[in-house]
C-alpha cells in the first residue's frame, strides 16, 4: 500500500517550505531514513529523509516550489502501484490531510501538485519546462514562466531566459517585482505579531571603555577574535538573574518565569535577520560563549543551523553597533518580555572628577512587554546592565 509523506513542521514558526533540490526521482528506490530532498524553511535549509522504504511513485513539487506544512512531499509504494485515491487509504506520519488524485505509476510532479487546466487555457507556470534555478528565480522576480520562451534543451527555460524576461519587464516601465523569500515572509509575520503586543523602548548610555579593553585582552589571551555579542551575553545573564521578569513571558493571565537562560543572538544574513539561540548561556564560560556565538552565526549565514538552534530564546541580544548603528528601537520577539540592542561605541567626552575625559560610549536600547513590565522595572534593569558593562574586565568575564 502506498504511503504518503507530508511536509512536517521542523520549527515552531514554520508554515511552509521551498523545495531546494530533489535527491530522488519518480521510479527510484528509497530506503528508510534516506535523504530525499532539501527544503528551505523560514530560517534554515533542512534535509528531509524518507520515513518509508520502497519506490518513489510521485513528488509533491519541483525544485523552487513552495509547499505548505501538511502538504504531500513524496509518495512511496511498490513498483507499478497506483497512487491512492485519498490519504485515508494510506499510512501517514502526519495528522494533516490532503487528497491525492488517481494517477499512473509513472506519475510526475504535476500529478500531485498541479491543478488541471481546461482546453485552451494558458499553461500554469508549474507545468512549464524549466531548470530548477530558473523556476526559483522566476518566483523571486514575479515572472510567469508561461510567458517566457525557453532557449534550453528541448525548449527548457534557463536562468538567462528568466533574466531576459525580467529585464524586458523592467525596461517596459512595468517596474521590478520580487517575491519575498521564505525568511522574509516569516519576518513579516513575526513583526506583525509583535505589533499586537503593547511595548515600549527605553535607552541608557554606558561607558564602554572597560568592555572594549576586556575584549582586546581576551582576544590576545586566546590569540583570536572574541565576538562582542558573547561578552554582552555574559554580562546580561547575571542581570537577568536579578531581574527575572526580563527572562519571562506572559501566558494568559500568568507570568511564566523561565528557569533557563537561552539567549537569542541576532545575526544579519543575506536572507534577513536570523536569531540563533545560545542554549544554557549561564553555564558557559566567556571563551565557550565566544566559540558558540561564532559557530551559530556562521550556521545562520550559511543556512545550516538546526531547527532547535533557532527556537526557544528566553530573551534576545542584538548588537546593532556591528552595522554602525548608534541606537535603535528593537521590536519584541513574541514569547519573551525583553530584547536588548547595543549600539556602536563612539567617542564621547565625560566629566570625571571635574576633568574632561574622552571615553567610548554605547547606547543600550531595550524594548519591554508593557503588559507585565513598567517604567520603574525597566529603569532598574537598564541601570544594572549599564553598571555591569561599565565594570567589565577580563578577570570579571573570565
Amino acid at each position: 500500500m502506498a504511503s504518503i509523506f507530508k511536509l512536517p513542521s521542523v520549527g515552531d514558526t514554520m508554515v511552509e517550505g521551498e523545495i531546494v533540490e530533489w535527491l530522488v526521482a519518480v521510479g527510484d528506490t528509497v530506503e528508510l531514513d534516506q535523504p530525499i530532498c532539501s527544503v528551505e524553511t523560514d530560517k534554515s535549509v533542512v534535509e528531509m529523509t524518507s520515513p518509508y522504504r520502497g519506490t518513489v511513485l510521485a513528488l509533491g513539487g519541483e525544485a523552487g516550489d513552495m509547499i505548505a506544512v501538511g502538504q504531500t512531499l513524496i509518495v512511496v509504494g511498490d513498483p507499478g502501484e497506483e497512487l491512492p485515491a485519498s490519504p485515508a487509504a494510506t499510512a501517514e506520519p502526519t495528522a494533516a490531510a490532503a487528497a491525492i488524485p488517481q494517477a499512473s505509476p509513472a506519475a510526475s510532479v504535476a500529478s500531485v501538485a498541479e491543478p488541471a487546466t481546461s482546453p485552451g487555457a494558458p499553461a500554469a507556470s508549474g507545468s512549464v519546462k524549466a531548470v530548477p534555478k530558473a523556476r526559483r528565480l522566476a518566483r523571486e522576480r514575479g515572472i510567469d514562466l508561461a510567458t517566457v520562451a525557453g532557449t534550453g534543451s528541448g525548449g527548457s527555460i534557463t536562468v538567462a531566459d528568466v533574466e531576459a524576461a525580467s529585464a524586458a519587464a523592467t525596461s517596459s516601465g512595468g517596474g521590478r517585482r520580487e517575491r519575498l523569500s521564505a525568511t522574509r515572509r516569516a519576518i513579516a509575520r513575526h513583526m506583525a505579531q509583535s505589533l499586537q503586543i503593547p511595548q515600549f523602548t527605553s535607552m541608557v548610555e554606558a561607558d564602554a571603555g572597560r568592555l572594549l579593553r576586556a575584549r582586546a585582552a581576551l582576544a590576545q589571551e586566546i590569540g583570536g577574535r572574541v565576538p562582542l555579542d558573547a561578552l554582552l551575553v555574559a554580562l546580561l545573564v547575571p542581570v537577568l538573574r536579578d531581574h527575572p521578569i526580563m527572562n519571562a513571558r506572559l501566558d494568559g493571565d500568568e507570568i511564566e518565569y523561565f528557569d533557563r537562560y537561552d539567549i537569542g543572538v541576532a545575526v544579519d544574513t543575506p536572507e534577513g535577520l536570523i536569531v540563533p539561540v545560545v542554549q544554557g548561556a549561564d553555564a558557559l564560560s566567556v571563551l565557550d560563549l565566544s566559540a558558540e556565538v561564532a559557530r551559530l552565526a556562521a550556521a545562520a549565514r550559511d543556512r545550516s543551523a538546526a531547527p532547535n538552534e533557532l527556537a526557544g530564546a528566553t530573551t534576545t541580544v542584538n548588537n546593532v553597533g556591528a552595522l554602525g548603528v548608534l541606537a535603535g528601537t528593537p521590536m519584541l520577539p513574541v514569547g519573551t518580555s525583553m530584547i536588548a540592542a547595543f549600539g556602536m561605541a563612539r567617542p564621547a567626552v565625560r566629566l570625571v572628577d571635574g576633568s574632561a575625559v574622552e571615553e567610548p560610549t554605547m547606547t543600550i536600547s531595550a524594548t519591554f512587554d508593557h503588559r507585565i513590565i513598567d517604567g520603574g522595572a525597566s529603569g532598574r534593569f537598564l541601570a544594572a546592565l549599564k553598571s555591569h558593562i561599565e565594570q567589565a574586565s577580563a578577570d570579571l568575564l573570565a
